[in-house]
C-alpha cells in the first residue's frame, strides 16, 4: 500500500495545513496590531507640536511647583481660543508626573476633559470624565460635564442615569430646600426622556404622542420642541396642538418660517396665529368677517408694523429673530436647547425686530 494512500498520512496532512493557516493568521494579527500601535503613536506625536511636550517635562523637572504656572498658561490658551495647545499642556503634565498627588491629577484631568469638550472631542471628554468619576464618584463638576457630553453624543439614557446620580447626591447632602435646583433636575430628566422618545425608532408615532403629551402637560417649557417634532412628522397634529397652545409668542418664529403651502389658513381659529399670517399676507382683511374680525387690534407691534408696511407702502418688510437666555441674558442669533454660555435648559426667549427684506438675488457677484 503506497504511503500517500495511508489514512494516517491524510490526518497528519490535515493537521499540518491547519497549523500553517493558524501560524499565518497569528502573524497577520501581530502585524495588524503593530500597525495599529504605530498609528496611535503617530497620533500621539501629532500633539507634540513645537516641542511642547519636551518643554513641559523639562519645566516640571526644574521647578517643584510648576503645576499652577502650567495651568495658568493652558487657561490663557483656552481664553485665546487655542484649545489644542491647552490640551497638549494638560496631557504632558499627566504623562510627566506619574507620582502627582491624586488631588492634582483630578484637577488636571477635569481641566483636560473640559478642554476636550470645548474643542469638540466628545469621546475623549467622555472617557476623561468617566475616569475622574471612577476615582471620585461625587465630583459634581465632572458629572455635569458628563451629562452634557452624553447629551451631545445622543446617549440620552446614559444622561438620564447621570441626572439620577445628581439627584441622589443632592438628597444625601440634606439640603433639599432648593426648589430651583430640584426643578432643574426634573426638567433635565423630562427633556432627556423627550429626546429618547424622539430617537426611538421602534415605537409607533401614536404611542410616542401619548407620552409626549403627558410630558408637555407636566413641563410647559418642553412644548416648543415637541410641537416642532409634530410639525416634522404629522403636520395636521401640529396645527391642532399649536392652536391650543397658551404661549403662542414662544412659537412666533416657527409660525413665521413655515412655508405658505403648509399653512392651513381655512382652519385657523386662534386669533394670535391669524395675526401672524395677516402680517405675512396669507390672510387678507377682505376675507369673511365670520372667520376673521378685521377690527381686532393686533397685540404684537412688530406684526402690525409688517402688515401696514406691506399693505400701504412699497417696502418689503420681514421679521428678524434673536434669542435671549432668561438666566444669563445673553443674546444669540440661533436657538438651541441649552444656553451656550450658562448651560440653562430651554431658557431662550424670542426677540423679534422689523427689517427691510432686500432681494439679494438682484445683486451681481461681479
Amino acid at each position: 500500500m503506497p504511503w500517500y494512500k495511508d489514512p494516517l498520512f491524510g490526518v497528519v496532512l490535515l493537521f499540518v495545513i491547519i497549523a500553517i493557516i493558524g501560524a499565518i493568521d497569528f502573524v497577520r494579527n501581530r502585524l495588524r496590531e503593530r500597525r495599529r500601535i504605530h498609528s496611535l503613536e503617530n497620533l500621539k506625536k501629532s500633539y507634540e507640536f513645537l516641542g511642547i511636550k519636551d518643554g513641559v517635562e523639562e519645566f516640571l523637572k526644574l521647578n517643584q511647583n510648576a503645576t499652577p504656572t502650567l495651568e495658568f498658561i493652558a487657561q490663557a490658551y483656552i481664553q485665546s481660543g487655542n484649545i489644542q495647545e491647552a490640551i497638549k499642556i494638560y496631557t504632558s503634565m499627566l504623562n510627566a508626573h506619574s507620582a502627582t498627588p491624586s488631588q492634582d491629577k483630578v484637577r488636571i484631568l477635569y481641566a483636560l476633559g473640559v478642554a476636550h469638550f470645548q474643542a469638540g472631542f466628545l469621546q475623549r471628554a467622555k472617557n476623561t470624565f468617566l475616569e475622574i468619576i471612577k476615582n471620585s464618584p461625587r465630583d459634581l463638576g465632572s458629572l455635569i460635564y458628563l451629562l452634557r457630553t452624553y447629551e451631545k453624543l445622543n446617549e440620552y439614557q446614559n444622561a438620564i442615569d447621570v441626572v439620577d446620580c445628581l439627584q441622589e447626591i443632592y438628597e444625601q447632602s440634606g439640603n433639599i430646600d432648593d426648589t430651583k435646583y430640584l426643578e432643574s433636575l426634573a426638567y433635565n430628566r423630562a427633556y432627556l426622556q423627550t429626546m429618547c422618545l424622539f430617537a426611538d425608532e421602534r415605537s409607533v408615532f401614536e404611542d410616542k404622542v401619548a407620552k409626549l403629551e403627558s410630558l408637555r402637560a407636566q413641563f410647559p417649557r418642553l412644548e416648543k420642541i415637541i410641537l416642532v417634532y409634530y410639525k416634522q412628522y404629522n403636520l395636521a397634529l401640529f396645527w391642532q396642538k399649536a392652536q391650543e397652545s397658551r404661549n403662542i409668542e414662544n412659537l412666533l418664529d416657527v409660525f413665521w418660517q413655515t412655508p405658505d403651502t403648509e399653512v392651513p389658513t381655512e382652519i385657523l381659529t386662534n386669533q394670535k396665529i391669524i395675526e401672524v399670517y395677516r402680517a405675512r399676507g396669507l390672510i387678507e382683511s377682505k376675507q369673511s368677517l365670520d372667520s376673521i374680525n378685521k377690527n381686532v387690534v393686533c397685540a404684537k407691534f412688530e406684526l402690525e408694523a409688517v402688515r401696514l408696511l406691506r399693505t400701504h407702502t412699497h417696502f418689503n418688510a420681514d421679521l428678524h429673530f434673536e434669542y435671549r437666555c432668561s438666566e444669563c441674558k445673553g443674546i444669540f442669533p440661533l436657538e438651541s436647547h441649552r444656553c451656550p454660555t450658562c448651560n440653562a435648559l430651554l431658557s431662550f426667549e424670542i426677540l423679534c425686530s422689523v427689517r427691510e427684506n432686500k432681494d439679494e438675488n438682484r445683486y451681481s457677484l461681479l
